[in-house]
């Protein structure tokens, strides 16, 4: 398998395997990355893109545009927003609450962060679920040729 192919290149298509491998990649530098401060959120821009390389050449292989993948990270994008104002705002109306300082705003604010959290988290598993189970086209597509599958064939009679 070609490893710069499938995650630096966003031309052309990939196979079932060899997309659940990037995304394995994907997913195992996104943990070391939140391990290693500062360097980590550069290694975690670059991961972007291998994302990018990765779901793109799969959703070209089932004969699909990689402008698809900007669904999830827009729902993200909001889930994250949402999150950030709800708790910016229960935090600062904890903060003018005065002497009379209450956790009450914070547990609420913190419960629906944690409720888009996982609605984003929902939505990205559905997704890379799809685009990984998703049929590839035979042959030749706008995209380019069919990526080379692996096989296994047994034959009769023998297991």
């Amino acid at each position: 398998m070609d490893y710069q192919y499938v995650l630096l290149n966003p031309n052309g298509r990939i196979a079932p395997r060899e997309f659940w491998i990037g995304v394995l990649i994907i997913l195992g530098g996104n943990v070391l990355a939140g391990l290693i401060p500062l360097i980590g959120g550069l290694v975690w821009l670059g991961l972007i893109w291998a994302g990018i390389c990765v779901y793109g050449k799969r959703l070209h292989d089932a004969g699909r545009s990689a402008w698809i993948h900007v669904i999830p990270w827009g729902i993200s994008l909001v889930t994250s927003t949402i999150s950030g104002v709800i708790l910016g705002g229960s935090i600062l109306a904890a903060a003018l609450a005065g002497d009379d300082f209450t956790i009450m705003p914070l547990l609420a604010a913190g419960g629906l962060v944690t409720g888009l959290t996982g609605l984003s988290t929902l939505v990205w598993l559905i997704y890379t679920a799809w685009v990984g189970l998703a049929e590839g086209q035979g042959g030749t597509n706008a995209y380019g040729p069919a990526p080379v599958r692996i096989i296994d064939v047994t034959p009769a009679g023998e297991d």
